[in-house]
């Protein structure tokens, strides 16, 4: 007689994974700086072995605003944010920049400037400096829109000796150096809202020896830009306005080895090209910008500039022209004054299609006999250059 067998099951809970716990550090810390720099700290709340991974960040981005967390009263885990002050924020960068580990390859810095601040921006360039930073963006944005041009921010010394960088971004600074630029490195340069002069700008590009982009942007001082340098083949020019005697000077581009011009925004001064020779790709998408009572008296001359502009760029295979050209051409168009023969096989057309801008474009496409694509955007922006200035 056989026995029967009594089979006990056990059940158990599966076995939790920690998932996260199991990546190597090197994939945290890539993990952390995807997170917003005030998040990639909070989590060294986390545990011991979180506690110190965020200072191994190899990019080191503050940007105004930093959020804070603020727990609600009650007994609940929702969190509200407030945004720092810009003391808080000062102390936020010099808190973390203490705790820093690593090489950092990439720092920026974006808040309102006050002069007090001063010597908190001093440490942090000679850290970018002493951490071997190859990009360096600082964006210090007046706290008041008329701070005067001695309160802004100088850039110290020390930064145009630096031969690491291969990227730098410079806003709302005064840029003096008082020596040779040593930029040995360096590939992109933008620069904004600053104060240039013919020499600091000659400087500049004489120290940089490699650089391939040149960024201008709301930037004053400066009448000729020369561009001898055979590596820089990418120009971007964004609103350059004029103030007070500048009114109306004009600005002389020479750039012979250029492949790549980018001028949009608004224009508040005349503008030409001595020199483009190389130039492949241009893009043309300015608005002249002068007092209303202005307008009328500088029709002829507006005429004259983009007809000379256009005139620079007749050998240009890919070209866009923005809405305020095409009124241009319209209003020459309309005057029985067409627009110079160009070599153009790639055109496109950035603007509303209106009754202002129809003789333009068929005054474009009349010539541009080689012309194989044709591509239209439309724009946002309706502007009042017609109806303002009479043809």
């Amino acid at each position: 007689m056989s026995r029967k067998r009594k089979v006990i099951t056990s059940y158990s809970e599966p076995a939790t994974v920690d998932r996260i716990g199991e990546c190597p550090d090197s994939l945290l810390v890539h993990i952390l700086s995807l997170l917003p720099i005030e998040d990639a700290v909070r989590t060294q709340v986390l545990s011991k072995r979180w506690q110190l991974l965020w200072t191994f960040l190899p990019s080191l981005l503050f940007r105004s605003p930093l959020r804070y967390p603020v727990f609600n009263d009650d007994d609940s885990d929702d969190e509200d944010f407030r945004v720092a002050s810009s003391d808080e924020f000062t102390a936020f960068v010099d808190k973390t920049l203490m705790f820093s580990n690593s090489k950092v390859e990439k720092f920026e810095v974006g808040f309102e400037y006050e002069p007090r601040f001063a010597s908190s921006v001093d440490s942090w360039t000679w850290f970018a400096a002493g951490k071997g930073v190859e990009e360096l963006h600082l964006q210090l944005w007046p706290d008041v829109f008329d701070l005067h041009e001695d309160e802004r921010y100088e850039l110290p010394q020390i930064l145009y000796g630096n031969s690491k960088f291969r990227e730098l971004l410079f806003s709302c600074c005064r840029v003096i150096p008082k020596g040779n630029v040593a930029w040995y490195s360096l590939k992109k340069l933008s620069i904004g809202y600053v104060n240039l002069s013919s020499d600091v700008i000659e400087k500049i590009l004489a120290g940089s020896p490699v650089l391939e982009m040149l960024e201008l942007h709301h930037c004053e001082g400066f009448r000729r830009l020369s561009v001898t340098n055979s590596c820089v083949k990418k120009l971007i020019l964004r609103d350059f306005l004029c103030n007070g005697d500048e009114f109306g000077s004009g600005l002389e581009i020479s750039a012979p080895y250029l492949l790549s011009l980018e001028m949009s925004g608004g224009l508040g001064r005349s503008c030409r090209f001595m020199n483009v020779s190389s130039l492949v790709d241009a893009v043309f998408n300015c608005q002249f910008v002068c007092a209303e009572q202005d307008r009328a008296n500088d029709t002829e001359r507006i005429q004259d500039m983009v007809r000379g502009l256009l005139a620079s760029l007749v050998h240009v295979k890919n070209l866009m022209l923005g809405a305020w050209a095409i009124e241009v051409l319209s209003i020459m168009e309309a005057k029985g004054l067409s627009c110079p023969l160009l070599e153009c096989e790639c055109l496109t057309v950035h603007t509303q299609i209106n009754k202002h801008v129809l003789l333009g474009i068929a005054s474009i496409l009349k010539s541009t006999p080689n012309l194989e694509r044709l591509a239209m955007t439309l724009s946002l922006f309706l502007l009042e250059y017609n109806r303002l200035v009479t043809a």
